[in-house]
């Protein structure tokens, strides 16, 4: 019996003593949202985007990321030995660190990252934006799912975008506008020949 009181006292003790605090994970930001923090408190942030330009040096590694909601790049700051072996030009990445005052006059914040973590490599021969190579509009328009990327076209998205909004706010709250879509002619056409083409396997199969 009084063995079994000490080990029922030993659980009590074990349970009501506090737990350890995990760490808050880092928040998701945005490149725009971290370019205009005028004061940093050091925190844990964390930024997805694409690498703009790779510079190793023998203890520091420099990078400038950008995720396309600015049109200028956030440099991070990190060890040269944290360098994953895929991280090159125009690889997806995700960064984690904390937000620090630059010593440049030019930029008043940068990441100190902590961990770099690749989403998606990039083969930099096959890549059709090249490294401090400004390609015409016309190049451009042969890569729709890379041309997003480019300073010109990405600023041209980002005016479309407040454009647009603009516009439909206006006209919602002035006039009740609602926005629909015409239907597609084409779509309708291709999904009655799908449905007609199931039905003839159907009565094929069953005679």
């Amino acid at each position: 019996m009084i063995g079994a009181r000490c080990v029922c006292l030993s659980l009590r003790r074990c349970s009501s003593s506090p737990r350890p605090k995990h760490a808050a994970p880092a928040k998701l930001f945005q490149v725009q949202e971290l370019l205009e923090v005028q004061n940093p408190t050091d925190n844990d942030v964390k930024v997805h985007g694409w690498v703009r330009s790779v510079r190793s040096q023998k203890e520091i590694l420099f990078l400038h990321v950008n995720d396309g909601s600015s049109l200028e790049s956030l440099q991070v700051v990190t060890d040269s030995g944290l360098e994953p072996r895929e991280l090159s030009f125009g690889s997806s990445v995700e960064v984690q660190g904390k937000l620090v005052r630059s010593p440049h006059k030019k930029q008043n914040v940068e990441l100190a990252a902590e961990s770099i973590r690749v989403v998606g490599p990039c083969d930099v021969l096959t890549f059709p934006l090249k490294y401090k190579t400004r390609q015409p509009l016309d190049y451009l328009r042969q890569f729709p799912h890379v041309r997003c990327r480019s300073n010109s076209l990405s600023a041209l998205l980002r005016i479309r975008s407040e454009a647009t909004a603009a516009i439909h706010s206006f006209f919602k709250w002035c006039f009740l506008f609602e926005k629909t879509y015409m239907p597609d002619p084409s779509r309708d056409l291709l999904l009655c020949d799908f449905q007609r083409q199931r039905q003839y396997n159907k009565v094929w199969k069953t005679s």
